[in-house]
């Protein structure tokens, strides 16, 4: 009888080892390459949080919605920036934004057709590497600093823009940016993240 309560013991053990899933580490146990390594495999999540563009002609802000499933982008922004609402779709290539009854479409080959149009300098392909805290693949970086922990990115040049990450928390186990500005002559672009829905692991 004895030697049979120990044996549903150890199973009861192993079962509830079995459910407690994978142990998540804490953040400055996590190498940088381990931590690049685990984003990278990153490639569907939702963010929800604000943001506000500052150029020499004009100052912008706006809540926002950012969808990336592969390749595909699509941001909603609903504020002061985009009155009537307003929805950028991407597939890496085209851009299509939708604001009220007008829609544009341009092809992101140019990277300065959408500054000419609208005065948004900014680099919308390197953009969901960088608000997950990576560099971008197709640009070359001319600095990166990390965290004391040399666990996070801490500040990122590319393309002449500077990334820098003011803020992280955790969300599905991963360490997640929640503020960063990015700055390049007279563009500024501040991002505050509320919310990261990333898929179960």
């Amino acid at each position: 009888m004895k030697r049979a309560v120990q044996l549903i013991a150890a199973l009861a053990i192993l079962l509830l080892a079995g459910c407690a899933g994978p142990t998540v580490r804490p953040p400055g146990e996590v190498s940088w390459a381990d931590h690049r390594d685990e984003l990278q495999l990153l490639t569907h999540w939702t963010i929800e949080g604000k943001l506000a563009l500052r150029t020499a002609e004009q100052a912008e802000s706006a809540s926002m919605r950012w969808l990336q499933e592969g390749a595909s982008t699509r941001l909603s922004l609903s504020g002061p920036m985009g009155i009537n609402a307003t929805t950028i779709h991407s597939d890496g290539r085209l851009l299509e934004v939708h604001q009220g009854d007008q829609s544009s479409h341009w092809d992101l080959a140019d990277p300065t057709l959408l500054a000419r149009e609208t005065g948004w300098d900014l680099p919308l392909q390197a953009l969901p590497y960088w608000l997950k805290g990576l560099p971008a693949p197709d640009l070359t970086v001319q600095s990166l600093e990390l965290n004391p922990e040399k666990s996070l990115l801490q500040s990122l040049q590319q393309g002449q823009w500077l990334v820098q990450y003011e803020d992280y928390a955790t969300f599905g186990g991963h360490r997640m940016p929640t503020r960063l500005r990015i700055r390049r002559a007279d563009t500024s672009l501040r991002v505050i993240i509320r919310e990261w829905q990333l898929p179960a692991s």
